[in-house]
């Protein structure tokens, strides 16, 4: 530290990190408990705060003489920055291929004098706190202890499905694809943090009020607004909203051509951006310029199916294809087109939701969503699809390096680092897999449906069958046309010892999706799907068994 002055208290998000006692303390001065491994790491940084320490630095001095992974630093990482409410990654700052530093509240970077009486001020307060809590004890009905701390979570931005007028007329748009393509471009801008539109779209389809929606969600800011198809123009309301207060910060009204679609983004992310006081760069003002659709028809097409696979089922998924389909034979070279339709083959062939589709036609999938990024390279959701659409158990890394793509383009948006999460376990990196996917979720205090089937995977491929039961259940309830939910489901419970529930729950889950009898997971050459399809077979072996009886 600059002057020699040696700081044995520092202030991290509001907790105190002392460096004499080797202890963490939260806002209430109580020790929060880390694990050895994970607090000596936060020590280290500690001792150098605002300064880089290198990877090989943290492993020499955190694991003296012994030969440790990349994985069991982040995992101490990520430990670190839960226990410090550090979803942002404010605190704790990784600096790529290179190491971490430790970023201090403002208070430790003032005088010492200032610093002095911070310090005398926090150990007031930690009196006072401890006068309250003897006093609380002396009161009847004490013992119970002190409330416990939740640490908030705030995402920036949600966007609402725009409310669709007139929806009886030909072509209307969708408001769920419209929240979808607004948030999309949002969250190209890095200050702004984006809630998941499948997030949104579950909420209002519960009739929930915007207020109930950003209490849910923690948003500070609601886009809300309303679309109306007249003729060939579409006409726009939209407004930002402070949940806080109920104020609308801005405002505006457009009725766009097909033609005049991209100008209309533009301006529609330009405003709401500097509204928040954030910044559109030059080469994310390129990217909104996209080519424009050929009709409103084509548009509206591509808006409706983004809506059918949000919450999908074998019907939904079919009906979207057929629409996509159209949509390029009649705009070929409109790129969200080729996206959607790559991205609604691979829902297919891998649910086995259409006879017509099968394993040999994923190259095709491939080739659509590839198609789309020559016509438009910039698109954050293309680079994401081809992430999902590249068979991760052949190639992991080029479904890494295409999720990678996304996030550099669209750094706001979680759905793209659940993607990285689950291409980053498919390619082994499972620890680095499970801090992408933290990240995600902690924008969205009320995730998505299909978030349950990365947790599910990531906590089984770490053996911790009990939170993958939980995941899986969860994904089986709110998406039942994914076959690999029940999958996982199944082995869980057998691998945490309720092998009778799922024989007896195996019949049952059959009639409702055939395909589970020869359901087989992929890829293959992973433990965890090797795992999962020995638990399969063991069922099908057991029923077979009992029904020749």
């Amino acid at each position: 530290m600059a002057g020699g002055v040696r700081m044995t208290c520092l202030r991290l998000n509001g907790y105190t990190l002392n460096l004499d006692q080797a202890q963490l303390f939260d806002r209430h001065g109580q020790a929060v408990e880390l694990r050895p491994q994970a607090l000596a790491v936060l020590l280290e940084l500690g001792r150098r705060p605002g300064e880089l320490v290198t990877k090989l630095d943290l492993g020499a001095r955190v694991w003296p003489g012994v030969s440790v992974t990349d994985d069991s630093l982040v995992q101490c990482v990520v430990e670190i920055r839960r226990a410090l409410g550090d979803s942002r990654q404010q605190v704790v700052r990784t600096m790529p291929r290179r190491g971490y530093l430790l970023i201090v509240d403002a208070a430790d970077t003032a005088p010492r004098d200032v610093r002095r009486f911070y310090r005398l001020a926090a150990a007031l307060a930690m009196v006072a706190v401890a006068i309250m809590l003897v006093w609380q004890l002396l009161l009847p009905g004490a013992g119970s202890g002190p409330p416990k701390v939740h640490n908030r979570m705030v995402a920036d931005v949600a966007v609402l499905p725009l409310r669709v007028l007139n929806t009886s007329q030909e072509g209307s748009p969708d408001g769920n694809g419209l929240a979808y393509m607004i948030a999309s471009e949002l969250a190209r801008n890095p200050d702004l943090h984006i809630v998941s539109t499948l997030a949104t779209a579950e909420l209002s389809g519960k009739n929930l009020s915007p207020a109930q929606i950003a209490a849910m969600t923690r948003a500070r800011y609601l886009v809300d607004g309303s679309a109306e198809r007249r003729g060939d123009r579409l006409q726009l309301h939209v407004q930002l909203i402070d949940s806080g207060n109920n104020r609308i910060v801005w405002s505006g009204r457009f009725e766009p051509t097909a033609q005049d679609l991209p100008d209309v983004t533009e301006t529609l992310i330009s405003r709401i951006s500097a509204s928040l006081g954030a910044t559109v760069r030059e080469s994310d003002r390129a990217a909104l310029r996209s080519r424009a659709p050929a009709s409103l028809d084509v548009h509206a097409r591509v808006l409706r199916t983004l809506a059918l696979t949000m919450a999908p089922s074998s019907e939904s998924l079919r009906q979207a294809r057929q629409e996509l389909e159209l949509a390029v034979r009649l705009d070929p070279n409109y790129a969200p087109a080729w996206t959607g339709l790559g991205l609604v083959k691979k829902m297919l062939i891998f649910g086995h939701h259409d006879p017509g589709l099968s394993r040999q036609d994923l190259p095709q999938a491939i080739a659509d969503v590839r198609r789309a990024i020559a016509l438009d390279p910039l698109r954050a959701s293309s680079w994401r699809v081809l992430s999902l659409v590249t068979d991760a158990g052949q190639d992991p890394e080029s479904a890494v390096s295409a999720a990678e793509r996304a996030i550099e383009l669209g750094p706001g948006d979680p759905d793209n680092w659940v993607v990285l999460a689950g291409a980053l376990h498919y390619a082994g990196r499972t620890q680095a897999a499970i801090e992408a996917f933290e990240k995600a979720i902690s924008w969205n205090p009320v995730r998505p449906a299909h978030y349950a089937l990365y947790g599910a995977r990531l906590r089984y491929s770490v053996q911790d069958y009990e939170d993958a039961l939980r995941f899986a259940r969860e994904c089986m309830d709110r998406t039942p046309a994914i076959g690999v939910c029940k999958a996982v489901w199944l082995s869980s419970l057998i691998r945490t010892g309720h092998a009778a529930d799922a024989e007896a729950a195996w019949p049952a889950l059959v009639a409702a999706a055939p395909s589970l009898q020869t359901y087989r997971m992929t890829p293959r050459n992973t433990p965890m799907a090797l795992a999962v399809d020995e638990d399969l077979d063991r069922l099908r072996k057991s029923n077979t068994s009992a029904m020749a009886q």
